[in-house]
């Protein structure tokens, strides 16, 4: 499996941490809030087709909501293929970090 982006990886946690409630309002809110970034719709409606694609995650369509004109949320939800990228990619952080824990970052 290929490596995740960032921006991919970030959104594979947010499917995730969000679960049942995973669409693309919330997603963008939740990472926003966590990231202080403000996420274009463009992107995230990109990254999650493209993840969806690698079969990372999967959409289904909510019921339509009368409050909403009638139209449905697409909800996101992680595959065993997209959990196991997270893991592989947390895995990956984890080494970096562990094998550079007594590199000092404040001298140049």
């Amino acid at each position: 499996m290929d490596d995740l982006s960032l921006i991919e990886e970030m959104i594979l946690w947010a499917v995730w941490k969000l679960g049942n409630n995973a669409y693309g309002v919330t997603i963008r809110r939740y990472l926003s809030k966590r990231t202080n970034r403000l996420f274009p719709y463009g992107t995230l409606y990109g990254t999650l087709a493209k993840l969806a694609r690698k079969g990372l995650v999967v959409k289904s369509a909510g019921d339509p909501s009368p409050v909403r004109g009638g139209r449905s949320r697409n909800y996101y939800w992680l595959t065993i293929q997209g959990r196991e990228a997270l893991k592989t990619a947390l895995s990956l952080k984890n080494q970096i970090w562990d094998r550079e824990s007594q590199l000092n970052l404040e001298k140049g």
